[in-house]
C-alpha cells in the first residue's frame, strides 16, 4: 500500500507538474505571436521618427538659403542718392531714429558721383570752403590755391585755367555737392564704386583695416545668424574688412570687396592681419620761414604818422629786441580794403639797426567792420591779401603779423583760408607771417594745428585772462593761466613756432564790498608802481598767481591789483625756457620799463 501510494503520489505530482508547464506553453505562445507586418510598420514608424527628429534638428542648426536684395542693407532715400560706406562704416543719410537727415551723403548727376561738403569737410578733408555768396569753392594745398564755380567744369589753379569736363560743383536742394573727380586730385582716398543699389566704399590714407580671406564658398549675412538672409555669396579667398566681431564672438561684421557689409561666421575666414591704406597723392611740404629762436618782439602802437617819427628813441630805450611790430593796417571796409600807416623811414632806421619790422593787421580798429563778412567772401579775401602783400612789398616789410581778434565760429573756415591764402603768397616774397592767437580754450575754432601749418610763427597771447569786460576781478596774466595756455598750444603747434605773448600791463581794479566790479583800468609797469608808493601799499608774493598781490580800501572805495613788474614776467619768461619756445612778444612800447627789459635779457 504503501509504495502505491507513494507511487500514486509521485504521479499525481507528475501530473501537476506537467498540467503547469503545459498551461505555462499555452500562455507564452498566445502572447508571442504577432504577425509580421506588425514589425514591419514598427521599424517604419521608429525610422519616421529619426528621420523626423534629424529633419528637424537640421532645419534648426542649418544655414539658410533665402536671398534678399541689397535695397534691404543700403535704403537710398534722397533723390538720386548714392550709399556710402567709409572706412567700413555705412554712413546713412538718417539720423538714430530712421528719420530722414536734410541731404544725402552722395548722389549721382549726370552718371558722375558728387560728395556733399559738409559730409566731405567732416569726414575726408576739411580744406575745402564754399562762399555761398559768390557760389565759389576754394582749397589751397601746401604751394596752390584752386578754385571752382558752381555748375561750371572749369577751374582755376593760381591764374592757370584747367577743365574737369564735368561740373565741379552741382547744387541739390540747399546742399552742395563736390564732383569725385575733383576731391580725387586734392583729397587723399582710395574709392571703388557699385551698382544696384549704387554705393561707394571709400578708404582714406591711414587707415587701418582688419583684412581676412573666405577659406571657401560662403555668404555674408544681414545679422549674426543662421536663420539670417544672404546679402551676398562670396567665393572662396575672396577679400574681406573684418570690421569688429559680435558679442556672442562667432561671428563677425565685414565688408565684402564688392561693397557688400554683413555678418559671417569667424570659422569662414582667415585670422585677419592689419592693413595700412597707402597714400595716393604726393606728401605736401610746408616749408617756413624761420629767424631762429630767442625772438624778442616788441608791439609798437602806432596811432599817426606822426608815431612813426620817434622810432629811433622807441629802439633805443627798449632792450635788445630784434622784431618791432608796428600796428600800421587795419580792415577799413568789408570789400578787404585796409587803411594804413607805414612809413618807409620806420622801416630803414629799424633794418639799420638790424632789427626786423612786421606789420601789424588789426579786425578790430573800425567798428563798422563785419569781420565775418570779409573773410567769407571770396572776393573780398582775396582783396584784403593782395592789399596785405602790396602793402608789405611797397615798404620792404620782413614779415605780417595777424592780429584778428573778431573772428566768429561763423568765420573760422574764412580765416584759415585767408592764413593759407596769405601765407603761400608771403613764402613767394619771402616775407614771414606770424598770427596772434587768444588762449586756446576761448578760441578753438582759431585752429592753431592748420594755422602752423602755413604761418611761420603763432603768438599766445598770454594775457586778458581777466579784461574790462569780466565779471570778477582778477590777474591780468597769472602764471597758471599763462602756462595752461602755452601747453594748450603745443597740443597743435610746433614749440619752434610758438612765441609768447606777454603783458607790459596790469590793472587796478575797484570793487564793491561783495566784491563786485564797479571800474578797472589799465597801468603801465612804472605807472603801477608810482599808484603804489602814493597809496603807501605794500603787496606780498603771490606763488598762486607767481606775482605780487595787494588790496587796500580808500573810504568807501575797495581795489585789488595783481601787479605786473620785472619779477612776474620773468616766471613768465621761465615758462618760455622751459617749453622751448621760438621767444617772447610784449605788449606794449610804453608800457615798459628798464628794469624789465634787463630781466628780458637774461632770456632772450
Amino acid at each position: 500500500m504503501r509504495e502505491r501510494e507513494t507511487h500514486m503520489n509521485q504521479s499525481h505530482h507528475n501530473y501537476n507538474r506537467n498540467h503547469r508547464n503545459n498551461h505555462y506553453n499555452r500562455r507564452r505562445k498566445k502572447k508571442s505571436y504577432i504577425p509580421r507586418g506588425y514589425y514591419y510598420i514598427g521599424s517604419v514608424a521608429l525610422f519616421l521618427t529619426v528621420v523626423l527628429v534629424g529633419l528637424l534638428a537640421f532645419k534648426k542648426y542649418s544655414f539658410t538659403n533665402e536671398h534678399v536684395e541689397l535695397t534691404e542693407w543700403y535704403q537710398n532715400t534722397h533723390e538720386n542718392e548714392v550709399s556710402v560706406v567709409l572706412n567700413g562704416e555705412y554712413k546713412k543719410s538718417q539720423d538714430e531714429t530712421g528719420a530722414e537727415l536734410p541731404n544725402a551723403n552722395a548722389i549721382k548727376n549726370e552718371g558722375n558721383v558728387y560728395l556733399e561738403l559738409g559730409f566731405v569737410k567732416a569726414n575726408i578733408d576739411n580744406g575745402y570752403v564754399y562762399d555761398p555768396s559768390e557760389i565759389t569753392l576754394r582749397y589751397a594745398t601746401d604751394s596752390e590755391v584752386y578754385s571752382a564755380t558752381l555748375g561750371s567744369a572749369d577751374y582755376v589753379v593760381d591764374k592757370s585755367n584747367n577743365s574737369l569736363g564735368e561740373p565741379v560743383v552741382v547744387a541739390q536742394g540747399d546742399a552742395v555737392f563736390i564732383a569725385l573727380d575733383y576731391l580725387q586730385i586734392l583729397s587723399d582716398f582710395k574709392y571703388t564704386l557699385f551698382e544696384n543699389p549704387d554705393r561707394i566704399v571709400i578708404e582714406t590714407a591711414g587707415y587701418e583695416k582688419q583684412v581676412a580671406t573666405a577659406k571657401n564658398d560662403t555668404s555674408i549675412r544681414i545679422s549674426n545668424g543662421r536663420k539670417s538672409p544672404i546679402l551676398e555669396d562670396v567665393e572662396k579667398d575672396e577679400e574681406l574688412n573684418v570690421i569688429r566681431v559680435s558679442e556672442d564672438k562667432d561671428w563677425s561684421f565685414v565688408v565684402s570687396a564688392k561693397g557688400v557689409m554683413g555678418y559671417i561666421p569667424n570659422s569662414k575666414f582667415s585670422e585677419p592681419t592689419a592693413k595700412t591704406v597707402e597714400s595716393s597723392l604726393p606728401e605736401r611740404t610746408y616749408n617756413h620761414i624761420s629767424i631762429g629762436s630767442d625772438i624778442s618782439l616788441l608791439w609798437h602802437q602806432v596811432t599817426s604818422q606822426t608815431s612813426n617819427a620817434d622810432i629811433a628813441t622807441v629802439l633805443t630805450n627798449s632792450g635788445n629786441i630784434n622784431v618791432i611790430s608796428p600796428t600800421w593796417f587795419h580792415l577799413n571796409d568789408n570789400k578787404g580794403g585796409i587803411a594804413s600807416l607805414a612809413n618807409a623811414n620806420y622801416v630803414s632806421v629799424c633794418h639799420s639797426n638790424n632789427v626786423q619790422v612786421w606789420g601789424l593787421v588789426s579786425d578790430f580798429e573800425n567798428r563798422d567792420i563785419e569781420t565775418t563778412t570779409v573773410l567769407n567772401t571770396t572776393s573780398s579775401r582775396d582783396a584784403l591779401v593782395n592789399n596785405i602783400l602790396a602793402q608789405a612789398i611797397t615798404y620792404g616789410l620782413d614779415g605780417i603779423n595777424i592780429d584778428f581778434e573778431e573772428v566768429s565760429n561763423e568765420a573760422s573756415d574764412g580765416f584759415i583760408q585767408f592764413i593759407k591764402e596769405l601765407s603761400i603768397k608771403c613764402e613767394k616774397n619771402d616775407i614771414i607771417l606770424s598770427v596772434d592767437n587768444y588762449m586756446p580754450k576761448y578760441t578753438p575754432h582759431y585752429n592753431r594745428a592748420e594755422q602752423a601749418k602755413y604761418a611761420d610763427y603763432v603768438v599766445m597771447m598770454g594775457y586778458d585772462e581777466h579784461t574790462n569786460g569780466s565779471s570778477e576781478a582778477g590777474s591780468v596774466a597769472s602764471i597758471g593761466f599763462v602756462e595752461e595756455g602755452v601747453a594748450a598750444t603745443l597740443e597743435e603747434v610746433p614749440a619752434e613756432q610758438v612765441i609768447l605773448g606777454m603783458p607790459f600791463y596790469c590793472r587796478v581794479w575797484q570793487v564793491n564790498g561783495d566784491g563786485g566790479i564797479i571800474d578797472s583800468k589799465a597801468y603801465g609797469l612804472d605807472a603801477i608802481q608810482s599808484f603804489i608808493r602814493t597809496n603807501g601799499l605794500t603787496p606780498e608774493w603771490s606763488d598762486e598767481a607767481g606775482q605780487y598781490y595787494v588790496e587796500f580800501a580808500d573810504g568807501d572805495k575797495f581795489y585789488k591789483i595783481w601787479i605786473e613788474d620785472e619779477n612776474s614776467i620773468e616766471q613768465k619768461l621761465k615758462i618760455m625756457d622751459s617749453y622751448g619756445l621760438a621767444g617772447g612778444a610784449f605788449w606794449k612800447k610804453g608800457f615798459d620799463n628798464s628794469a624789465t627789459w634787463n630781466v628780458i635779457a637774461k632770456y632772450l
